[in-house]
C-alpha cells in the first residue's frame, strides 16, 4: 500500500488545528514528522494505524506518532457533511522546548505514540470537552488547550490502548517496505479471493522460504494472522453498513467456511458476527448505498 509524505504547514503557529466535515473520509495512507491527535466526531469505516485495521465510529479518538503511516478510510457512499473530525498535529521538539520543562513527563505518552494510541474512557471526554472549546478560541486559547490535553495525556495513561503490532513499519524502508508495501496493497484488494503466501512471495520478489520470516519482520505480524485481521476488520464494516446475511459477508470478505470466519471473528472481536451486528449495526439511512 502506497505511502504519501505529507507537508504539514503552520508557520505562524506551534501546531495546526483542523475541524471539517467532509461528505467521506478517502484521501490516502499517509504520514508526517509531526504527531497526530484525531478525534471523529461523526463517521464510520475502517483506521488503518502502520499494520492495525480496525473498524472506527463515531467518537473515534487516536494519537498517531511522528511517522507513522495512518488512514481513515470511510466505508459509506459519500453523503453531504457525513463525516466529521477534529485534528491536532503538533513536533515533537514543542515538548523538549526550553520553557515547558513540565512537558518531560509526556516523554512515555510519546515513546507508545510510534505504536499509535487509541484514547478511551474518561480521558477521550475530558480531551473532547477541550476540543469543543478550542474550536472558538483565539490562538491563545488554543495553546491553552493543547497544554491540558498533554496534561490529560499524561495523568490518564490506563486510558490509552497501544493499536499497532509493530513500532517500525515497513512503509518507512527504502527498500524492503516497497515491496511489502506491494503485498499489503494485494491483499486490501483481494480479500475475496484465496490468499496464498506462494502468490505474495512472487509479488514481494523473495522465495517461498523466506517469505514468512520476510512478512513478519517487515509487518509485525504472520501473513495468515495480517489476512485474517483485514478480513475480519471489513466483515465489520459491512456487518453494521448492511442487512445482507453474514455467510455473503464472510463470502465476500474471502472466508470460503462459515464455521471458520465464525472462530476468527470471535479471537478478535470478543463476540460473534451476529451479536456484533446486534449490538452495533445502524441501518443505512435512505438511499445510501450500502457494500
Amino acid at each position: 500500500m502506497k505511502v504519501t509524505k505529507e507537508r504539514v504547514l503552520h508557520p505562524d503557529q506551534s501546531f495546526r488545528y483542523l475541524h471539517f466535515s467532509v461528505d467521506a473520509f478517502r484521501g490516502e495512507m499517509h504520514r508526517h514528522p509531526q504527531l497526530e491527535l484525531t478525534w471523529v466526531e461523526r463517521g464510520s469505516g475502517l483506521r488503518y494505524v502502520a499494520d492495525s485495521a480496525v473498524p472506527f465510529r463515531d467518537g473515534d479518538m487516536v494519537l498517531v506518532g511522528a511517522n507513522v503511516p495512518h488512514w481513515w478510510v470511510s466505508s459509506h457512499a459519500p453523503r453531504a457533511g457525513k463525516s466529521t473530525a477534529t485534528v491536532l498535529q503538533f513536533p515533537a521538539s514543542i515538548m523538549s522546548h526550553a520553557a515547558f520543562p513540565e512537558l518531560k513527563q509526556l516523554a512515555p505518552v510519546l515513546g507508545q505514540a510510534r505504536f499509535g494510541l487509541e484514547i478511551t474512557g474518561a480521558c477521550r471526554r475530558a480531551i473532547r470537552q477541550v476540543l469543543e472549546r478550542m474550536r472558538k478560541a483565539d490562538l491563545l486559547g488554543r495553546l491553552a488547550g493543547l497544554l491540558e490535553i498533554f496534561g490529560l495525556l499524561s495523568a490518564h495513561r490506563r486510558s490509552l490502548r497501544r493499536i499497532a503490532g509493530s513500532a517500525s513499519p515497513a512503509v518507512e524502508l527504502p527498500g524492503d517496505g516497497r515491496r511489502v508495501d506491494r503485498v499489503v496493497d494485494w491483499i486490501h484488494n483481494h480479500l475475496a479471493d484465496e490468499l496464498r503466501a506462494e502468490h505474495a512471495a512472487r509479488i514481494a520478489h523473495v522465495t517461498p522460504a523466506a517469505f514468512s520470516r520476510f512478512f513478519r519482520r517487515e509487518v509485525g505480524k504472520t501473513f495468515t494472522r495480517y489476512v485474517n485481521d483485514v478480513r475480519c476488520s471489513e466483515a465489520c464494516v459491512r456487518l453494521s453498513q448492511s442487512e445482507r446475511p453474514i455467510a455473503v459477508i464472510a463470502g465476500e470478505c474471502g472466508f470460503t467456511s462459515i464455521a471458520h470466519f465464525n472462530r476468527q471473528f470471535l479471537a478478535r472481536m470478543k463476540t460473534t458476527p451476529r451479536e456484533y451486528r446486534r449490538n452495533t449495526a445502524s441501518r443505512p439511512q435512505p438511499g445510501a448505498q450500502t457494500r
